[in-house]
């Protein structure tokens, strides 16, 4: 059975290019490992066709300059899914999707939002 593709709108050359020159930005902050506590974190990335692969090593509380497509990564991508078990009024057992648990994160030391702001 095929499936239902979203209607996404196909990106122009020059809106990639913006795109991908603002995603290489280099942005200065500091890391954070949440697991293990003070502990550190070894990736590699690739985001556009033609890059090349990054390896990174992070420590805990180190300061690092990385592109700011890298630091949206860790901010926004570095979690996992935390369920539980609950009962309802009736005491029927049911899974509740529960919140996100944040595994790292990269706070910016610039007067800069490394969210994804499609406003630039």
């Amino acid at each position: 059975m095929p499936r239902a593709r979203k209607n996404k709108r196909k990106i122009s050359d020059q809106e990639m290019r913006n795109m991908r020159e603002k995603d290489h930005k280099i942005v200065n902050g500091i890391f954070r490992c949440y697991e293990p506590r003070e502990g550190s974190m070894s990736f590699c990335f690739k985001k556009y066709k033609g890059d090349e692969v990054l390896e990174y090593d992070m420590k805990d509380g180190d300061t690092y300059e990385i592109p700011l497509m890298v630091a949206k990564h860790l901010n926004q991508e570095c979690w996992y899914p935390k369920h539980t078990h609950v009962l309802d009024a009736n005491g029927n057992p049911s899974v509740e999707v529960g919140k996100k648990v944040q595994r790292c994160s990269f706070e910016s030391l610039e007067f800069q939002d490394i969210k994804d702001d499609d406003s630039a």
